[in-house]
């Protein structure tokens, strides 16, 4: 069984001023940078074997950091955790994008279902990388609630910056163990690897779950875009 842990970057001055962020690679903030210091502060401790992030500046310095606090090796980047990219809303105030563009339905958006894959196929191929060891992977909040969404099979706020969820993979069975510093415990066994999609992300959860329930009240907006 291989443990991941999935962390949120730090926050971003596109976080600050809630913009869509998506594939743009933006660097942390002064705010980030301390988040991605307290990252591990308050949880359980685990002896992680390795850290590795997507390629994203933000991933890869808020993985650096926990690496060099931690005495984490850091390995490199992933391409396939790089974040959702939004097409015409990348770097676009998110109340005015969902306004003109309902359900996120942005011209050139990567496709959500997509995006699921590519994590799950990152997951897989890492657990035979690091059979039996713990990981963490550093990537992005709508990356992450798609995974997660998934595999517990319900839609889920948006994944706060610089927290930790955990999923164990072990064989066909994906175990979700902690959803952003809280405890839960979600196994689900697929067929094969040879399934895909491994787990089905509705179109609906493009927004998170919070987002979604209020996007017909005045003055909805959401917080965190990757």
């Amino acid at each position: 069984m291989t443990l991941f842990g999935l962390v949120r970057h730090g926050q971003t001055d596109y976080n600050l001023q809630d913009l869509f962020q998506g594939s743009s690679d933006i660097p942390l903030n002064a705010t980030g940078i301390a988040q991605a210091h307290a990252a591990l502060d308050d949880l359980p401790p685990v002896a992680w074997d390795a850290v590795l992030s997507s390629p994203l500046q933000r991933a890869a310095q808020t993985a650096r950091i926990i690496g060099e606090d931690h005495a984490i090796p850091f390995e490199g980047t992933e391409p396939r955790l790089v974040e959702i990219d939004w097409g015409a809303a990348e770097g676009r105030p998110v109340r005015e994008m969902e306004e003109r563009h309902p359900g996120r339905s942005f011209p050139g958006r990567e496709d959500h279902q997509a995006v699921a894959d590519r994590g799950y196929d990152a997951l897989e191929d890492l657990e035979r990388r690091y059979p039996g060891k713990k990981v963490l992977l550093v990537a992005h909040g709508t990356l992450i609630r798609f995974l997660l969404s998934g595999i517990i099979e319900r839609p889920l706020p948006s994944i706060p910056n610089a927290t930790l969820s955990l999923v164990e993979l072990e064989g066909t069975t994906w175990r979700v163990r902690m959803i952003a510093g809280e405890e839960v415990d979600h196994a689900v066994t697929v067929p094969d690897r040879s399934q895909n999609p491994r787990f089905v992300v509705e179109k609906s959860q493009l927004a998170p779950a919070q987002i979604a329930a209020r996007m017909a009240a005045p003055g909805a907006e959401e917080g965190g875009r990757g």
